[in-house]
């Protein structure tokens, strides 16, 4: 799916609500936008806080795909938190359950990292969501990835390509 829409030029909904049009984003492509964000990060806590402000992006793009005026939502100072209850009420049925649950752990974990001084919770938390993710995808590619910290990487893409599937991103 990615591969093919890498060379297509699109604008993603929170472009189309902000008035930008006919830009190429590589945000638009979800794996080459988590490549690019992820590939050179060598450092396990910077990958999570950036995985999470990936996953944060994602949230409001569906809140603005679903909004009527969207600049309110843009103009709101929404939490992470906030942004997941409401994205789930306005399109819970159009995602798988475990979706949700797995972002609630990427927010544990950011927060657990923010708030605590010692890393071994923090890698407890990564491992946990890993093995949630792995126990909800079928389809494991992370022994592919070129990139440090792939298992993790790989399970934040598969989080963040269901989210993008919601606005029609794919």
């Amino acid at each position: 799916r990615w591969y093919a829409a890498a060379f297509v030029l699109r604008c993603s909904p929170l472009n189309r609500a902000l008035g930008i049009r006919g830009v190429y984003m590589d945000k638009d492509v979800p794996f080459l936008h988590l490549l690019q964000t992820l590939e050179d990060i060598n450092d396990l806590e910077l990958t999570i806080l950036k995985c999470h402000l990936l996953i944060e992006e994602a949230l409001t793009d569906i809140l603005v795909s679903k909004a009527e005026s969207p600049k309110y939502i843009l103009e709101a100072r929404l939490t992470f938190a906030n942004k997941l209850q409401i994205a789930r009420a306005m399109t819970d049925k159009s995602c798988e359950p475990w979706v949700w649950s797995a972002i609630s752990m990427l927010n544990k974990t950011r927060n657990r990292l923010a708030h605590n001084l010692t890393s071994s919770e923090v890698e407890e938390d990564v491992d946990k969501f890993v093995a949630f993710i792995k126990s909800n995808q079928p389809m494991w590619a992370a022994e592919m990835l070129k990139v440090q910290h792939r298992e993790f990487f790989w399970a934040v893409y598969v989080v963040f390509d269901k989210t993008k599937v919601i606005v029609g991103v794919q």
